[in-house]
């Protein structure tokens, strides 16, 4: 082979190769969600506090709630990234040591056995 194939050849595999990594990348993030029409100004909990007051009241009064422990922590920021119905992924963060074992206990996900803002057990 000559150095001149050599040379176009591997230039073609690196921009295919650059080519179909951008793809991935960016399949990714088209996947992320984003908060809407979010005035960033304000807290979320001041927000919602108008927008939806009953899940409000639920977190405020909750472990979390109490403690401070803010939306972004399950929601994601907004911004760059948003969970409106967080994954089990984002409690386990924090809660390792007390996951169950799901196939035995027959659930899916945390909220499952617990309220979504309350994160009290289902009665």
């Amino acid at each position: 082979m000559s150095n001149k194939f050599c040379c176009i050849l591997g230039t073609v595999l690196i921009l295919g190769f650059v080519l179909s990594f951008s793809q991935v990348s960016t399949a990714g993030d088209n996947d992320k969600q984003k908060h809407s029409d979010v005035d960033f100004s304000i807290s979320c909990a001041e927000c919602h506090s108008e927008a939806t007051p009953e899940l409000t009241k639920q977190w405020q009064e909750s472990k979390h709630g109490l403690m401070n422990f803010g939306c972004y922590m399950c929601h994601g920021d907004g911004e760059e990234e948003f969970s409106p119905k967080p994954s089990t992924e984002s409690c386990i963060g924090c809660h390792a040591d007390q996951t169950i074992n799901e196939e035995n206990a027959q659930v899916t996900n945390c909220y499952d056995c617990h309220k979504g803002h309350s994160l009290k057990y289902h009665e």
